[in-house]
């Protein structure tokens, strides 16, 4: 068995890491008009931490809840759906569970709705999953 590795000697800039994620969230946010901002969310452009709590811990959860549910669609399209999903260890209900809280959020079940801004590309990921198997397997075989 394969120990995870343990990154904490190698420390990352900050928690932010190198502040990649949120550069690109600031540069978007702060670059529109100012009523836009207090419209959608009810508050003018101002950084984050001059939020109300209320408001960041509101668009934690929505960050939260989304990054859940676009992972589950990511894993019902890499497993291939349904069946795979639960061959893969993921219990029944948990599966009905989440696909409910997809179309809720999405207006479509997950195996149907394609994200405007996100592209899987099964077949490399297959290819790589395929790879890092069987590699896997050769090193184990000569290991014995």
């Amino acid at each position: 068995m394969v120990d995870d590795p343990d990154f904490r000697t190698d420390k990352s800039e900050s928690i932010e890491g190198r502040g990649l994620a949120a550069g690109k969230w600031g540069g978007y946010h702060y670059s529109l008009p100012e009523e836009v901002v207090a419209e959608a969310f009810s508050t003018s452009n101002q950084a984050a931490e001059n939020l109300t709590p209320e408001l960041r811990d509101g668009i934690a959860e929505d960050a939260l809840e989304r990054s859940e549910l676009v992972g589950f669609w990511v894993a019902w399209h890499l497993a291939g759906g349904f069946a795979n999903l639960e061959r893969g260890g993921w219990h029944r209900a948990t599966i009905f569970r989440k696909a409910r809280r997809f179309r809720a959020a999405y207006g479509a079940h997950p195996d149907e709705y394609v994200f405007p801004w996100l592209e899987l590309d099964l077949s490399t990921a297959w290819s790589e999953q395929l790879s890092r198997r069987l590699e896997l397997a050769r090193t184990s075989q000569l290991a014995d």
